[in-house]
């Protein structure tokens, strides 16, 4: 790797995680109008993973998703009213930690339901395909993952289609 290429990733993730040192800081004061749950300590998978991507790509997340959507370039302004519930948050204010959104990052979703994701970013990557898009769909997923119905379900899509 080129020396821009490591300051980039650096960046990217002290970026992470001084965002997620600051909620911790100000969440006390009881405020924010939604639960948080941080993703300290996994700055370098969000980072790794969306330095790979493209703009026109499509990246989906879980309830641990402010490192994904800041490493894809998700907009702080957006994110901080988001948490404190304010109509220019990224979902209105109605939507909180979990479930955040940046179509102009290509951060389409997260929502806090474990595996959730996984079916709409499969359905969403079938399209792609469908319309000849060269895109990348990536969903981050979380820990207990592979017992879940959405993830068996999915997971066995590509041995039946031409498509994935």
């Amino acid at each position: 790797m080129d020396s821009t290429l490591l300051k980039q990733l650096y960046f990217s993730m002290l970026r992470i995680r001084r965002i997620e040192e600051k909620i911790v800081e100000l969440y006390p004061e009881q405020e924010m109008r939604c639960p948080v749950h941080l993703s300290i300590g996994q700055e370098g998978v969000s980072a790794g993973v969306s330095a790979a991507l493209n703009p026109t790509d499509a990246i989906f997340s879980g309830h641990r998703a402010h490192g994904h959507y800041f490493a894809s370039g998700g907009d702080l302004k957006a994110f901080w009213a988001e948490l404190y519930g304010k109509a220019t948050g990224c979902c209105g204010g109605k939507g909180g930690s979990m479930h955040l959104v940046d179509l102009n990052a290509g951060f389409i979703a997260s929502t806090p339901i474990v595996a959730s994701t996984i079916p709409i970013a499969v359905g969403a990557a079938f399209a792609a395909k469908m319309q000849g898009l060269k895109r990348v769909v990536v969903t981050f997923l979380e820990k207990g993952l592979p017992k879940k119905e959405f993830f068996m379900k999915a997971s066995i899509l590509p041995f039946y289609s031409n498509y994935l």
